[in-house]
């Protein structure tokens, strides 16, 4: 079962540093392009997610309704310079509707992960 774990942990942080260190080299390569521009959007938001983590750190009660409200803002602003970089417009009524649910799913799936399966179970006080 560590070996499972291990495995997965090694395979989410190296996701993060090929995407860090392969982006670069692709907008050397092709110039930055409307992907691109989503990529770089997408790094940066995990980045700010990644962040999020210390808020788990500390020793309250509130510290998981924090964290679910720093992500889910964290999302919100990420989707709406989304799209006012791509559309010229931000719709808040039609982003906030269409990413409450999927943020809830999405939160929910990795919570139960990192709490039953994740390797990071005894940072966050989680393991008994």
């Amino acid at each position: 079962m560590k070996k499972r774990k291990r495995l997965i942990h090694n395979v989410f942080i190296t996701v993060g540093l090929g995407t860090v260190i392969f982006v670069p080299m692709l907008i050397l390569d092709n110039g930055l392009n409307e992907t691109l521009k989503s990529v770089l959007i997408w790094v940066g938001a995990s980045i700010l997610y990644g962040l999020s983590f210390e808020v788990l750190m500390i020793k309250s009660k509130i510290k998981m309704p924090l964290h679910i409200i720093m992500c889910f803002i964290v999302t919100l602003i990420v989707r709406c310079l989304y799209s006012y970089f791509t559309n010229g417009t931000v719709n808040f009524g039609s982003i906030f509707v269409v990413t409450m649910p999927i943020f809830a799913v999405v939160y929910v799936v990795l919570y139960l992960f990192m709490k039953y399966i994740g390797a990071w179970k005894d940072d966050f006080g989680t393991h008994q």
